[in-house]
């Protein structure tokens, strides 16, 4: 399907759209997407059951543990060598934060402050009136270079989108974070984290490609 055979908002479009939607999906799981969010919850769990039981210091010796023998599994089977770099060293990075503050909560303040960084970022990017969806698509190739004002009518209203989600994400954690909810954070920032981004790059997806 060419770029104008996606706008023209058609019956036949509107199939396609669907039948890309589930394709897609079937690309998300077929790609190991159901792995990748177990990968990303093992640390998470395993730092919350060691603090749990045994307090920061085991909990952090069990977490750069487990994140280490991920990583080796997951090299193993295939996986981008700077991914699984990328993933240790955050896991690695969170710890140690762990361990300079004594808190078990700042092992998720990455989190939180990240997610504050992208709803600024996507904000931004709407009061400069460059969308960050449109710029992401036109480098990607989704979007032609001279998008025309309907489409970036279009990502303006994804931008704004992706900002609210942010939003949420912070206003979500950073109370727990201030009760010092190690648990909920836990909880929290695993389904906040992979599975609503994908959630979320399938639906943009699909928006974008969509008349």
């Amino acid at each position: 399907m060419t770029f104008e055979d996606s706008r023209s908002g058609t019956p036949h479009d509107s199939a396609q759209v669907r039948s890309s939607a589930r394709v897609l999906g079937q690309a998300v799981i077929a790609r190991g997407g159901v792995r990748h969010l177990v990968d990303a919850a093992t640390p998470v769990a395993v730092f919350l059951i060691g603090y749990q039981l045994f307090g920061t210091g085991p909990a952090v010796a069990a977490t750069v543990t487990a994140a280490a023998l991920l990583a080796g599994w997951r090299l193993r089977r295939g996986d981008s060598p700077k991914v699984v770099t990328a993933a240790l060293v955050a896991v690695t990075a969170y710890s140690a934060l762990v361990l300079f503050t004594g808190e078990g909560r700042a092992f998720f303040l990455p989190e939180i402050l990240g997610c504050a960084v992208l709803t600024v970022a996507f904000g931004a990017t709407l009061l400069r009136g460059r969308p960050l969806s449109l710029l992401v698509c036109q480098r990607l190739r989704i979007e032609p270079a001279d998008a025309d004002r309907s489409r970036i009518r279009k990502h303006r209203r994804l931008t704004a989108a992706w900002a609210v989600m942010w939003a949420l994400h912070v206003l979500i954690l950073l109370p727990l974070y201030a009760a010092d909810q190690i648990a909920a954070l836990a909880v929290a920032t695993t389904l906040l984290g992979k599975p609503s981004v994908l959630i979320a790059v399938a639906a943009s997806w699909v928006w974008v490609r969509k008349g």
